[in-house]
């Protein structure tokens, strides 16, 4: 399979949760991100260690800072694993900026039928933006909460074309 069939495939899989989301009209979780210094040593890692292959780097936006990010879908759970890598070298207990060390957590990813809304229910408890891509086709938004650091959001609006 060439490497566009299988971005295709993941895009599939991807663009099947975030109609399911809007179908159910609920979030869904979709995907964790750790971030790694270097992509290409962690994907050799990953698949060498337990079998994880398949990394795809879809390229387009990324948030601050961030300079790239590579993904293999879990289908056996429904989601994916994304690896992200930023632009300055980091180490651990290092603080990047955003309360997250090499090797930790990044992000737990949502998608949500309705950006406006989720915000909307998840501001009055203490959650806030701290970064957002908007595009032609979808709203990303990263969200921390100042009493729990250490344990960000990404949301995703997907808007899907029929």
């Amino acid at each position: 399979m060439s490497e566009k069939d299988k971005l295709d495939d993941f895009m599939s899989q991807y663009l099947a949760l975030a109609a399911k989301s809007k179908a159910e009209n609920k979030m869904i979780f979709n995907h964790v991100c750790v971030r790694v210094e270097n992509i290409e040593r962690a994907q050799t890692l990953l698949s060498e260690s337990f079998g994880l292959d398949g990394f795809l780097q879809p390229g387009g936006d990324t948030f601050d800072q961030e300079r790239s990010f590579s993904v293999c879908w879990l289908k056996e759970n429904n989601m994916y694993l994304e690896l992200s890598e930023f632009e300055q070298a980091q180490t651990i207990g290092y603080d990047t900026g955003v309360g997250q060390p090499i090797g930790h957590l990044s992000e737990l990813g949502f998608f949500v039928p309705d950006m406006s809304l989720a915000i909307e229910g998840l501001e009055p408890k203490g959650w806030c933006i701290t970064s957002e891509i908007n595009t032609d086709h979808a709203k990303m938004y990263k969200l921390n909460h100042a009493e729990q650091p250490g344990l960000p959001i990404e949301l995703i609006d997907y808007s899907i074309q029929d």
